[in-house]
């Protein structure tokens, strides 16, 4: 059997019915208050705010125009490049007001629906797509906008599964267990860069071992955050973590690992010691 097959091998249906629960609960319903906010002459949301923080973007700027369900926004020109740079600008005096708290200075490509794509039919997030704008990642949660992120799964051969605990230092979940290596994709990097990348930095993961981690489709996760509307669509990878092999982090965001057993990992996503997207991600990363 493969590792995954050990894994679900293991379990008991009502412990697979966990990890059905992580995926059929990702996608949570926006808050009867939260305002939609449209850009150009787009027919769908692009974002969705709450009141405070649509009150905080027309207060900042009067290209934020008023609409009988929501707000609506663009620049004059409509091109990439100068909605960057004024969302640049209006995110620093976010960030100045106390409205965007943790800033990673590191930028995040938006796409429209109507680009990208949306659910099952998403397609991968690449330079090739048209990206609406550029902005900050951490603003994006106070937009309201969906970002990408890629998740790695590191199995055993036993069926077990290498897990990380996200340092206390985290702005974001300090302390809870996360997958063995996950982060944000940055504007311009590929998946796959982004993935081997993030093995290499929280899990000390050789490049040539990590090249070898095998897509296993995405997960889109929406909810509601202190600082939001988190919207991410997370793009599942899994890898055979060979018996020589210990994960050790190297950026200090991980502060342990621990090899779980699958009834292990069950229990502890039950008892919500998992981030929400790491239990969905092993939720997808076994199931589909």
């Amino acid at each position: 059997m493969s590792p995954i097959e050990k894994f679900k091998a293991a379990l008991s249906g009502s412990e697979i019915q966990v990890l059905h629960q992580c995926l059929e609960q990702a996608m949570q319903p926006l808050p009867k208050e939260s305002v939609p906010w449209y850009l150009g002459g787009s027919h769908t949301a692009t974002g969705h705010l709450t009141p405070l923080h649509a009150k905080a973007l027309q207060q900042l700027s009067a290209q934020w125009v008023q609409l009988p369900l929501g707000l609506r926004w663009d620049t004059q020109e409509g091109t990439p490049s100068s909605r960057s740079l004024a969302l640049a600008e209006w995110a620093k005096q976010l960030h100045d007001q106390g409205h965007v708290t943790g800033w990673r200075n590191e930028k995040f490509s938006f796409w429209e629906d109507q680009v990208i794509g949306l659910g099952k039919h998403s397609l991968e997030p690449t330079s090739h797509l048209p990206a609406a704008f550029e902005m900050e990642r951490s603003a994006f949660r106070f937009f309201g906008l969906r970002s990408h992120a890629v998740h790695v799964n590191g199995f055993t051969r036993e069926g077990h599964v290498w897990c990380g605990r996200r340092a206390q230092t985290k702005a974001t979940d300090p302390g809870m267990l996360d997958n063995m290596a996950a982060g944000g994709l940055p504007a311009g990097e590929l998946l796959q860069t982004c993935g081997v990348r993030e093995m290499a930095e929280e899990a000390g993961i050789s490049e040539a071992l990590a090249m070898t981690a095998v897509a296993h489709g995405k997960v889109s996760t929406c909810r509601s955050v202190a600082n939001g509307w988190h919207h991410e669509t997370l793009w599942v990878y899994n890898l055979l973590v060979p018996p020589e092999v210990t994960p050790i982090n190297q950026d200090g965001e991980v502060s342990e690992f621990a090899c779980m057993s699958p009834k292990h990992v069950v229990e502890a996503i039950a008892n919500h010691a998992f981030t929400v997207d790491a239990a969905c991600v092993i939720a997808q990363g076994v199931l589909n």
